[in-house]
C-alpha cells in the first residue's frame, strides 16, 4: 500500500512539472517596472509590445521564446533561452513563447505596464 501510494505522488509530481505554465518578464529601462506574462502548457501566444518599453526580456520557463522587431510576431527573429535573458531590447514589437509551433495573436497592443 505505502509504494503504491509513493509511486502515485512521483506520478502527480511528474504530472505538474510537465504541465507548468510558460513565462517571460519584460522590464522596462532601469527596471523600475516589471511584467511576467503567462501562458498554459501547449498554447503560443504572440504579443505585441510596440507601446511598452522592453529593456530587458527574460524567460521564465518560457518554452521556445521567439522575438520579432514586427508587431505581429512575422518576419526575422531572435530566439531567447528559456530561462535566459536579453537586454537593449527597445527593438522588440512582438513576442511569441510557450510551446513550439505557430503562434496565436497578437490582437491589441496596449502598453502592459498599465494593465
Amino acid at each position: 500500500m505505502q509504494k503504491s501510494i509513493i509511486l502515485l505522488l512521483s506520478a502527480a509530481l511528474c504530472a505538474s512539472m510537465v504541465v507548468a505554465d510558460y513565462g517571460v518578464q519584460i522590464a522596462n529601462n532601469g527596471g523600475s517596472k516589471k511584467l511576467t506574462l503567462t501562458t498554459p502548457a501547449g498554447t503560443r501566444p504572440c504579443i505585441c509590445l510596440a507601446s511598452t518599453q522592453t529593456a530587458t526580456i527574460k524567460g521564465v520557463n518560457g518554452g521556445d521564446i521567439k522575438v520579432f522587431s514586427t508587431v505581429d510576431c512575422t518576419g526575422n527573429f531572435q530566439t531567447i533561452g528559456s530561462n535566459s535573458a536579453i537586454s537593449n531590447a527597445q527593438w522588440v514589437n512582438s513576442i511569441s513563447f510557450g510551446a513550439s509551433g505557430s503562434s496565436t495573436g497578437p490582437g491589441s497592443c496596449p502598453n502592459w505596464y498599465n494593465n
